[in-house]
Protein backbone atom coordinates (compact mmCIF):
# COMPACT_ATOMS: atom_id res chain seq x y z
CA UNK A 1 0.00 0.00 0.00
CA UNK A 2 2.73 2.29 0.98
CA UNK A 3 4.33 1.43 -2.13
CA UNK A 4 1.26 2.72 -4.37
CA UNK A 5 0.75 5.37 -2.44
CA UNK A 6 4.43 6.73 -2.95
CA UNK A 7 4.15 6.02 -7.06
CA UNK A 8 0.73 8.43 -6.76
CA UNK A 9 2.43 10.98 -5.27
CA UNK A 10 5.53 11.09 -7.59
CA UNK A 11 3.58 10.77 -10.71
CA UNK A 12 1.19 13.98 -8.58
CA UNK A 13 4.29 15.86 -8.70
CA UNK A 14 5.92 15.34 -11.96
CA UNK A 15 2.30 16.21 -13.52
CA UNK A 16 2.51 19.14 -11.06
CA UNK A 17 5.74 20.78 -11.82
CA UNK A 18 5.35 19.67 -15.89
CA UNK A 19 2.24 21.51 -16.17
CA UNK A 20 3.82 24.42 -14.02
CA UNK A 21 6.49 24.82 -16.83
CA UNK A 22 3.67 24.79 -18.95
CA UNK A 23 1.81 27.65 -17.97
CA UNK A 24 5.00 30.01 -17.49
CA UNK A 25 5.49 29.33 -21.33
CA UNK A 26 1.80 30.32 -21.61
CA UNK A 27 2.70 33.41 -19.62
CA UNK A 28 6.15 34.06 -21.07
CA UNK A 29 4.15 33.60 -25.10
CA UNK A 30 1.62 36.51 -23.34
CA UNK A 31 4.55 38.56 -22.47
CA UNK A 32 6.22 38.13 -26.03
CA UNK A 33 2.59 39.04 -28.06
CA UNK A 34 1.57 41.85 -25.73
CA UNK A 35 5.31 43.16 -26.42
CA UNK A 36 4.97 42.98 -29.76
CA UNK A 37 1.69 44.48 -30.08
CA UNK A 38 2.61 47.46 -28.22
CA UNK A 39 5.95 47.96 -29.99
CA UNK A 40 8.33 47.27 -26.92
CA UNK A 41 11.25 45.97 -26.95
CA UNK A 42 11.75 43.31 -24.25
CA UNK A 43 15.41 43.18 -22.41
CA UNK A 44 16.25 40.27 -23.65
CA UNK A 45 16.50 41.54 -27.13
CA UNK A 46 19.80 43.89 -28.04
CA UNK A 47 19.35 45.47 -31.14
CA UNK A 48 21.34 48.34 -31.99
CA UNK A 49 21.09 50.33 -35.16
CA UNK A 50 23.14 53.36 -35.20
CA UNK A 51 21.76 56.54 -36.23
CA UNK A 52 18.14 58.49 -35.58
CA UNK A 53 16.93 58.87 -39.20
CA UNK A 54 12.85 57.07 -39.71
CA UNK A 55 15.07 54.45 -41.74
CA UNK A 56 17.06 53.49 -38.79
CA UNK A 57 14.00 53.39 -36.46
CA UNK A 58 11.65 51.42 -38.56
CA UNK A 59 15.03 49.08 -39.40
CA UNK A 60 15.18 48.82 -34.89
CA UNK A 61 11.35 48.05 -34.60
CA UNK A 62 11.62 45.17 -37.80
CA UNK A 63 14.71 43.94 -36.13
CA UNK A 64 13.01 43.59 -32.52
CA UNK A 65 9.91 42.10 -34.12
CA UNK A 66 11.58 39.33 -35.91
CA UNK A 67 13.23 38.42 -32.62
CA UNK A 68 9.72 38.41 -31.05
CA UNK A 69 8.73 36.39 -33.45
CA UNK A 70 11.46 33.75 -32.76
CA UNK A 71 10.95 33.79 -29.44
CA UNK A 72 7.49 33.00 -29.95
CA UNK A 73 8.21 30.48 -32.41
CA UNK A 74 10.74 28.25 -29.99
CA UNK A 75 8.33 28.73 -26.99
CA UNK A 76 5.09 27.14 -29.27
CA UNK A 77 7.50 24.10 -29.92
CA UNK A 78 8.57 24.43 -25.95
CA UNK A 79 5.01 24.49 -25.08
CA UNK A 80 4.24 21.21 -27.68
CA UNK A 81 6.61 19.06 -26.09
CA UNK A 82 4.95 20.29 -22.52
CA UNK A 83 1.43 19.10 -24.04
CA UNK A 84 2.63 15.81 -25.26
CA UNK A 85 4.38 15.02 -21.47
CA UNK A 86 1.73 16.35 -19.55
CA UNK A 87 -0.69 14.23 -21.85
CA UNK A 88 1.28 10.97 -21.02
CA UNK A 89 1.48 11.84 -17.32
CA UNK A 90 -2.66 12.62 -17.42
CA UNK A 91 -2.99 9.09 -18.52
CA UNK A 92 -0.38 7.43 -15.91
CA UNK A 93 -1.98 9.64 -13.17
CA UNK A 94 -5.58 8.18 -13.78
CA UNK A 95 -4.25 4.47 -13.89
CA UNK A 96 -3.22 4.64 -10.91
CA UNK A 97 -5.06 6.65 -8.55
CA UNK A 98 -8.34 4.52 -9.66
CA UNK A 99 -10.95 7.02 -10.40
CA UNK A 100 -9.32 9.42 -7.90
CA UNK A 101 -7.33 11.20 -10.58
CA UNK A 102 -9.55 14.09 -10.92
CA UNK A 103 -9.67 15.10 -7.30
CA UNK A 104 -5.70 15.22 -7.58
CA UNK A 105 -6.14 17.57 -10.70
CA UNK A 106 -8.09 19.88 -8.92
CA UNK A 107 -5.71 20.34 -5.89
CA UNK A 108 -2.67 20.22 -8.60
CA UNK A 109 -4.54 23.21 -10.13
CA UNK A 110 -5.65 25.41 -7.09
CA UNK A 111 -1.96 25.25 -6.26
CA UNK A 112 -0.34 26.01 -9.32
CA UNK A 113 -3.15 29.30 -10.49
CA UNK A 114 -1.86 30.99 -6.97
CA UNK A 115 1.40 30.51 -8.86
CA UNK A 116 0.40 31.46 -12.18
CA UNK A 117 -1.73 35.09 -11.32
CA UNK A 118 1.77 35.90 -9.61
CA UNK A 119 3.54 35.10 -12.36
CA UNK A 120 1.31 37.11 -14.93
CA UNK A 121 1.74 40.07 -11.77
CA UNK A 122 5.41 40.30 -12.48
CA UNK A 123 5.27 40.33 -16.00
CA UNK A 124 3.18 43.28 -16.17
CA UNK A 125 5.35 45.20 -13.79
CA UNK A 126 7.91 44.77 -16.01
CA UNK A 127 5.68 45.70 -18.83
CA UNK A 128 4.91 48.79 -17.11
CA UNK A 129 8.68 49.73 -17.02
CA UNK A 130 8.86 49.07 -20.63
CA UNK A 131 6.34 51.72 -21.30
CA UNK A 132 8.09 54.09 -19.39
CA UNK A 133 11.20 53.51 -20.61
CA UNK A 134 9.63 54.08 -24.34
CA UNK A 135 7.88 57.21 -23.18
CA UNK A 136 11.45 58.69 -22.55
CA UNK A 137 13.18 57.27 -25.47
CA UNK A 138 10.62 58.53 -27.94
CA UNK A 139 8.47 61.57 -28.88
CA UNK A 140 5.21 61.39 -27.98
CA UNK A 141 2.82 61.84 -31.14
CA UNK A 142 -1.00 62.79 -30.37
CA UNK A 143 -2.91 62.58 -33.12
CA UNK A 144 -6.37 63.80 -33.78
CA UNK A 145 -8.63 61.07 -32.95
CA UNK A 146 -6.47 60.64 -29.83
CA UNK A 147 -7.29 64.23 -28.37
CA UNK A 148 -11.06 63.79 -29.02
CA UNK A 149 -11.07 60.37 -27.26
CA UNK A 150 -9.00 62.18 -23.71
CA UNK A 151 -11.68 64.79 -23.48
CA UNK A 152 -14.30 62.01 -22.49
CA UNK A 153 -12.21 61.87 -18.94
CA UNK A 154 -12.11 64.79 -16.66
CA UNK A 155 -10.36 63.92 -13.87
CA UNK A 156 -11.15 65.41 -11.16
CA UNK A 157 -7.70 64.66 -8.77
CA UNK A 158 -4.51 65.54 -9.20
CA UNK A 159 -3.01 62.21 -10.22
CA UNK A 160 -1.96 61.45 -13.74
CA UNK A 161 -2.99 59.24 -15.40
CA UNK A 162 -0.90 57.01 -18.14
CA UNK A 163 -1.85 56.76 -21.30
CA UNK A 164 -2.88 53.26 -21.34
CA UNK A 165 -5.13 54.26 -18.18
CA UNK A 166 -6.41 56.56 -19.72
CA UNK A 167 -7.53 54.80 -23.13
CA UNK A 168 -8.77 52.04 -20.38
CA UNK A 169 -11.16 54.57 -18.89
CA UNK A 170 -12.36 56.18 -22.45
CA UNK A 171 -13.74 52.00 -23.46
CA UNK A 172 -16.32 53.61 -21.24
CA UNK A 173 -18.28 52.06 -18.07
CA UNK A 174 -20.31 49.12 -19.96
CA UNK A 175 -16.74 47.40 -21.97
CA UNK A 176 -16.48 44.23 -20.72
CA UNK A 177 -12.92 42.60 -19.96
CA UNK A 178 -13.04 39.11 -22.00
CA UNK A 179 -12.24 36.24 -20.07
CA UNK A 180 -10.92 32.57 -20.65
CA UNK A 181 -13.59 30.24 -21.33
CA UNK A 182 -12.44 27.72 -19.05
CA UNK A 183 -12.91 30.54 -16.29
CA UNK A 184 -16.85 30.88 -17.13
CA UNK A 185 -17.44 27.54 -18.87
CA UNK A 186 -18.17 25.64 -16.11
CA UNK A 187 -20.63 27.99 -14.16
CA UNK A 188 -22.57 28.07 -17.65
CA UNK A 189 -22.65 24.46 -17.85
CA UNK A 190 -23.54 24.48 -14.53
CA UNK A 191 -26.71 26.91 -14.72
CA UNK A 192 -27.81 25.47 -18.31
CA UNK A 193 -28.27 21.95 -16.84
CA UNK A 194 -30.18 23.39 -13.62
CA UNK A 195 -32.35 25.45 -16.28
CA UNK A 196 -32.83 22.05 -18.31
CA UNK A 197 -34.07 20.27 -15.01
CA UNK A 198 -37.26 22.52 -15.06
CA UNK A 199 -38.25 21.75 -18.27
CA UNK A 200 -40.56 18.29 -19.22
CA UNK A 201 -38.22 14.97 -18.86
CA UNK A 202 -39.35 14.16 -22.69
CA UNK A 203 -37.94 17.33 -23.77
CA UNK A 204 -34.57 17.16 -20.91
CA UNK A 205 -32.19 15.12 -23.38
CA UNK A 206 -32.73 17.14 -26.65
CA UNK A 207 -31.60 20.58 -25.02
CA UNK A 208 -28.68 18.83 -23.54
CA UNK A 209 -27.77 18.11 -26.95
CA UNK A 210 -28.33 21.41 -28.53
CA UNK A 211 -26.62 22.56 -25.44
CA UNK A 212 -23.27 20.54 -25.94
CA UNK A 213 -23.24 21.53 -29.39
CA UNK A 214 -23.36 25.39 -28.63
CA UNK A 215 -20.67 25.10 -25.99
CA UNK A 216 -18.53 23.05 -28.50
CA UNK A 217 -18.79 26.14 -30.82
CA UNK A 218 -18.11 28.51 -28.18
CA UNK A 219 -14.54 26.53 -27.65
CA UNK A 220 -14.02 26.01 -31.22
CA UNK A 221 -14.39 29.67 -31.83
CA UNK A 222 -12.76 31.24 -29.29
CA UNK A 223 -9.71 33.24 -30.10
CA UNK A 224 -7.40 34.25 -27.18
CA UNK A 225 -7.27 37.56 -26.36
CA UNK A 226 -3.78 38.40 -25.46
CA UNK A 227 -4.62 42.13 -23.91
CA UNK A 228 -7.34 40.95 -21.93
CA UNK A 229 -4.63 40.08 -18.69
CA UNK A 230 -3.05 43.38 -19.70
CA UNK A 231 -6.77 45.00 -19.42
CA UNK A 232 -7.32 43.54 -15.82
CA UNK A 233 -3.85 44.53 -14.20
CA UNK A 234 -4.26 48.01 -15.26
CA UNK A 235 -8.64 48.24 -14.29
CA UNK A 236 -6.82 46.94 -10.58
CA UNK A 237 -4.58 49.72 -10.91
CA UNK A 238 -6.86 52.49 -11.75
CA UNK A 239 -8.74 51.27 -8.43
CA UNK A 240 -5.61 51.67 -6.61
CA UNK A 241 -6.05 55.14 -7.16
CA UNK A 242 -9.45 55.94 -6.39
CA UNK A 243 -9.74 58.25 -9.09
CA UNK A 244 -13.16 60.05 -10.14
CA UNK A 245 -14.17 60.14 -13.49
CA UNK A 246 -16.98 61.75 -15.39
CA UNK A 247 -18.31 59.96 -18.56
CA UNK A 248 -20.84 61.64 -20.83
Amino acid sequence: MKIIRAQQTKISNIYKNTKLKLLKINAAIWFNKTCRMKGLKPDYISVKINGNTPWDRKATRNATRFRINQEIRFLHRKKQLLNQQLYHLHLEGARQHNGMWQRALNNIDEQINTIAERKYFILNKKLDKLLKREKSTTTKNVNTKEIHTQQRIINLTGIKLTQEQAQILNLGPNYAVEKEPKKYLNDLIIDTENAIRYLDPKMQNTYRYMTTKHIKQIIKQNKCNTLHKRQQYVINEIKKLSIITILP
